[in-house]
């Protein structure tokens, strides 16, 4: 089978779990922007051990010239679970999921570009001026937006998710994805609990149960979205793996509306079309017969 059409497939199934993540941080809103990171990415690292004892995993030595590409990976993106939870809860699914993944692809082929030495081809270069149509008609259809800190945020962690989803390639052909993963939530767990710390942030307590529920279901869908977004990303190009995940805002949309009755301005929906497009333009492209 193509491995490209397996990497997209991956890729497109962690966008439809991914959809769900303003959902779950709505559900889980009583926690602090830093705790509920610390405890879910706790959650997390505890299922991928878990699941490396099961399978005997023997953990790979890492090597010196690697090093500074785990750092590169790891450490800023240890606060984007952060800005995306403030991001959820103080704009609309639908607004927030259209900014970050304007960003996001322009992360994804800024970071193909410095990092991979891969060519902006027309049908890429036609994908940003999409986005950049996308994000003028959703400003333009609330002016308060302009004013928004977490606008930023929600820009900003784009612009995170992009670099983290393309530098997994500099490593991802060498360690296994749990070894990864488990580096990668370990980071976020440390500088979170840190922030937690400081912020003076507190649990909530064990009786609302149905919080830490939903805390599990998010901590466990967590595990599956990034081992497939490792996994999928082994297979496609940077560029093209960033262009395909920008879906989630398709299915983000849709529960917006159906759970919480949210209903977008027209102008944010055709921003968003014009991004939804930008998205997919590349990945349309035909393989080649050799590929």
């Amino acid at each position: 089978m193509n491995k490209r059409f397996i990497g997209s497939t991956l890729l497109l199934t962690s966008a439809v779990i991914y959809g769900l993540y303003g959902i779950f941080s709505r559900y889980v809103s009583e926690f602090g922007s830093f705790s509920q990171s610390w405890v879910r990415s706790s959650i997390v690292l505890f299922v991928i051990l878990l699941i490396m004892v099961f399978k005997k995993f023997k953990w790979q030595k890492i090597q010196k010239y690697d090093i500074k590409w785990f750092l590169i990976w790891i450490l800023p993106a240890s606060f984007q679970p952060v800005i995306t939870f403030m991001a959820f809860n103080h704009l609309p699914l639908g607004t927030a999921y259209f900014l970050i993944y304007s960003t996001m692809i322009l992360g994804g082929m800024v970071s193909g570009k410095i990092f991979f030495s891969e060519k902006l081809s027309s049908s890429k270069i036609l994908s940003l001026i999409l986005v950049f149509i996308g994000l003028f008609l959703i400003y333009k259809s609330d002016i308060t937006l302009v004013k928004s800190i977490y606008v930023l945020f929600a820009l900003f962690s784009g612009l995170l998710v992009g670099f983290w989803n393309t530098l997994t390639k500099k490593v991802s052909g060498k360690y296994s994805e749990f070894q990864m993963m488990s580096l990668d939530q370990s980071a976020t767990l440390m500088v979170c609990l840190i922030g937690s710390v400081v912020a003076g942030e507190k649990l909530p307590p064990l009786s609302q149960y149905h919080i830490w529920i939903w805390l599990l279901i998010f901590a466990l869908s967590t595990v599956v979205t990034i081992f497939l977004l490792i996994r999928g990303f082994k297979y496609v190009e940077a560029q093209v793996g960033s262009l395909i995940l920008p879906m989630e805002i398709v299915f983000a949309s849709i529960f917006g509306y159906l759970i919480f009755k949210e209903i977008l301005k027209t102008n944010i929906y055709l921003g968003g079309l014009f991004i939804l497009v930008a998205a997919l333009l590349p990945a349309l492209k035909f393989p080649k017969k050799n590929d």
